[in-house]
């Protein structure tokens, strides 16, 4: 069998897109997040210390960072994460916000590589929502967070504190609002039923005038009996 040459291959198709793993998303805010505060790998490597327990050199910082370029892809766990976003003091949403949407390569999109996409790729924008959440998730997030703060944990950081004021706030805000709306309806209920009340009144008038008036003889009985009581 010939070998195929190759001037014999066919060139390949273009990617039709730029995948990344969550995993080279997480590398991607790592670096972002080391330019954020102006920092060199070392300097990284330092502040992660005292959270990841052990010192990174600075060629695992680099190789964590490069992870974006897919040559080399690390799989990071939650408490590496989580170590991040105490070193870089950021909140671990920020190691999963969405890289640009356009690679080098022109027309080329950037979109996160997923299992259940693998021919089309997931849209980046999947991130944000799992970042933030939508309506239902962030009113159970916020049911949770005040199901944990009424449990009075200990030690509420600053943060956590301001949370819990604002949760009071709001609280109260619908408190005040709720009385407000009861007051409203207090005086729509007053003037609904004085209309029932003067309606009442004039059907029941309306009434013994009917009745009074079905009770009375005719009028021409009434003459004829006029005219008997004259001629006695």
């Amino acid at each position: 069998m010939r070998k195929r040459t190759l001037e014999n291959e066919a060139p390949s198709p273009p990617d039709p897109y730029l995948g990344l793993t969550p995993n080279q998303i997480i590398a991607f805010n790592l670096a972002q997040a080391r330019l954020w505060k102006g920092w060199t790998q070392d300097q990284a490597a330092e502040a992660l210390e005292p959270y990841l327990g052990k010192r990174w050199s600075k060629a695992s910082v680099s190789q964590a960072e490069r992870s974006i370029a897919g040559k080399f892809v690390r799989n990071f766990d939650a408490d590496e994460i989580v170590a991040f976003a105490r070193a870089f003091e950021l909140p671990i949403g920020w190691f999963f916000m969405p890289p640009p949407p356009h690679s080098d390569q022109p027309g080329v999109p950037v979109k996160l590589s997923t299992p259940d996409a693998e021919r089309l790729g997931t849209a980046l924008a999947l991130l944000v929502d799992l970042v933030f959440g939508d309506e239902s998730n962030q009113a159970l997030l916020e049911m949770r967070l005040d199901a944990w703060l009424q449990q009075g944990p200990p030690q509420l950081t600053q943060a956590q504190q301001r949370i819990t004021n604002l949760v009071r706030c709001r609280i109260d805000s619908l408190a005040r609002a709720t009385i407000d709306d009861l007051d409203a309806w207090q005086i729509t209920l007053r003037a609904m039923a004085n209309q029932l009340e003067d309606l009442e009144t004039r059907a029941r008038a309306a009434v013994d005038e009917e009745l009074d008036a079905a009770s009375r003889p005719p009028a021409g009985d009434r003459r004829a009996a006029a005219s008997r009581n004259a001629g006695q």
